[in-house]
């Protein structure tokens, strides 16, 4: 009797966890096809290396999540662009010097969590599309940044902490990991285990059943986006760290691995759900595809289309199994 429910118990989580057992497979089917096809692929270091730039996209992925899990087709297209110009802001404020990281990061989180409520109030309490909405405020921000370097010469430089956190490593593992591992500890305890994160999932779940429990439904969502503008912010300062230099369009190469993080991770776009630890493997998932088609040659076109075919591909899959359901 044990071993039945032992046996039932196992075949639950396994079946609980297929999605991601899926992303699992697939990250090490192209490790190994690269180092079958091209060599030197499936390397302690190229895993590592990987796992590094992953973590990016990652932190950029929880941004999204975030707002996704609350549904309403919510998106943010926008964390590229913020995280670009807290960077070019962070970059003069700091100028290589320790003591004023602390003003930078309260510009980054000021500045990053009012764009991000400027969204959330047009998206939850105006009624308009997130992903017009965001790709407006993409759009406004990237102007911003282009008066701005216009007027002067972006300069300033990281704080030498940041660059130990986003750019070395301690022994053979990239501080970032550890700064992923933190991040993702503290968001599942959040989605987890408090009433907030219950709330989220609610609204995201069934945003008329949340309203007549009591859930202030526009609140939670407009929350969602200053929480996603605050992440973002931060990723500007992260990513200045990674790079040594602020320049325009330094995050808007993030924008589209983040949201495709998500869905591989095996986010639904319809909200109610959002597994962090999905959205990592997503990411490692994004960046192992990415080093892949460089190996053997394919060039951003190829890289594109690779992604869209992929998301694809799973969308369908997790939706023919939701269906099973």
């Amino acid at each position: 009797m044990d071993i039945s429910k032992k046996t039932s118990q196992a075949l639950d989580f396994l079946k609980n966890q297929q999605k991601i057992l899926i992303v699992i497979a697939l990250i090490v089917f192209m490790f190994v096809f690269g180092e079958i096809y091209k060599g030197n692929f499936f390397t302690v270091e190229q895993v590592l290396l990987t796992v590094k730039m992953a973590a990016i996209i990652a932190l950029f992925g929880l941004a999204q999540m975030v707002v996704i899990a609350g549904g309403g087709g919510g998106l943010d297209l926008s964390v590229g662009y913020v995280a670009t110009i807290t960077a070019v802001f962070a970059a003069g404020i700091m100028n290589g010097k320790p003591e004023n990281l602390w003003l930078a990061i309260l510009m980054a989180v000021a500045l990053g969590a009012a764009i991000g409520l400027v969204n959330g109030v047009l998206s939850a309490y105006v009624n308009l599309p997130p992903l017009v909405v965001t790709m407006a405020m993409a759009s406004c921000v990237q102007g911003i940044i282009n008066v701005y370097a216009a007027g002067s010469t972006i300069t300033g430089k990281p704080a030498p902490v940041l660059v130990m956190i986003a750019a070395k490593s301690t022994g053979f593992i990239p501080n970032i990991v550890f700064l992923l591992i933190i991040i993702a500890a503290i968001t599942h305890f959040i989605i987890s285990r408090t009433k907030w994160g219950l709330k989220l999932f609610g609204v995201g779940t069934n945003e008329v059943a949340a309203y007549l429990s009591g859930i202030d439904v526009k609140t939670v969502r407009c929350v969602t986006f200053v929480i996603s503008g605050a992440i973002a912010g931060m990723m500007g300062l992260v990513v200045l760290g990674n790079m040594g230099t602020a320049f325009k369009d330094m995050g808007s190469g993030y924008v589209m691995p983040s949201i495709a993080a998500v869905v591989v991770g095996g986010t639904p776009l319809s909200g109610g759900e959002g597994n962090y630890i999905g959205v990592i493997l997503g990411a490692v998932f994004i960046q192992t595809l990415t080093n892949l088609l460089v190996a053997i040659g394919g060039g951003d076109a190829v890289k594109w289309t690779s992604f869209g075919i992929v998301l694809f591909v799973l969308l369908i899959s997790y939706a023919r199994q939701k269906r099973r359901i």
